[in-house]
């Protein structure tokens, strides 16, 4: 039970091989997700993008946005995290 801070671009592939199904993808800039739209379909985890300016808007490529206050759930309740620049 991960839970990866996707940063970056850069690192996107090692992130992707090492997801389990007990893990939680946490994209920390929602540019990241336009620079690697596709990348996030078919995996095995929750795939969430941290947004401040509206956490209950839905985004059209149908990802949970979360904000501050989520982020901190997660990170109380994931016993490792793991940061992806």
């Amino acid at each position: 039970m991960v839970l990866h801070l996707l940063y970056g671009q850069q690192q996107l592939q090692n992130c992707l091989d090492l997801l389990g199904a007990d893990d939680t993808v946490l994209v920390m800039e929602a540019a990241v997700v336009e620079a690697v739209s596709g990348s996030f379909s078919g995996l095995p985890c929750d795939v969430l993008v941290l947004d401040e300016s509206d956490s209950n808007r839905a985004r059209s490529d149908g990802l949970r946005v979360t904000d501050t206050a989520g982020l901190l759930d997660l990170i109380t309740r994931y016993p490792h995290s793991v940061s992806w620049s």
